[in-house]
């Protein structure tokens, strides 16, 4: 069921968003490295937050206009902080929206997972035993060691 067609400069623009809301470093390609547009605009094809991604992508575009007389994905990566700055103050709902969903698309990447550390679902582990404790060892020492390593509570919790 799609509402809407978005159309290839929506999708630029949001992988210039997307990428000012999780830019590349030396580690990866931010949130290019996980397709977030592409994926964002998936979504937004099928229905979800279309208004909301649609208005936000509309003043994203008359503001980098105005301010920089280019289309947002024409931005560098300067210009691309100042219009998220100013889609943050003018369109916060859109902004807290892409925000988010960015962020959910980069840290729900295993491959990110490995990168950060994160030592994946414990699910699988059966949970974390010390996971309301502050964390000494490393993620994956602690995914891999055995209960006993562990560090354990404190007497009285």
């Amino acid at each position: 069921m799609s509402t809407t067609n978005l159309s290839a400069q929506h999708v630029r623009a949001l992988a210039v968003l997307a990428n000012g809301i999780i830019p590349a470093d030396e580690t990866d390609a931010g949130a290019a490295a996980v397709d977030a547009a592409p994926r964002l605009a998936a979504k937004i094809e099928g229905g979800w937050n279309v208004r909301l991604y649609l208005n936000g992508l509309g003043l994203a575009d008359a503001l980098s206009t105005q301010r920089y007389g280019a289309a947002t994905s024409d931005l560098n990566p300067q210009q691309v902080h100042e219009l998220l700055g100013a889609l943050r103050d003018q369109l916060p709902a859109f902004f807290k929206q892409l925000r988010m969903d960015v962020s959910a698309l980069y840290l729900s990447d295993p491959a990110v997972w490995q990168r950060i550390g994160f030592p994946g679902p414990s699910t699988e582990s059966g949970g974390y035993p010390d996971f309301d404790q502050p964390q000494t060892q490393t993620m994956n020492s602690l995914k891999e060691a055995p209960p006993h390593d562990h560090p354990t509570r404190p007497p009285g919790r």
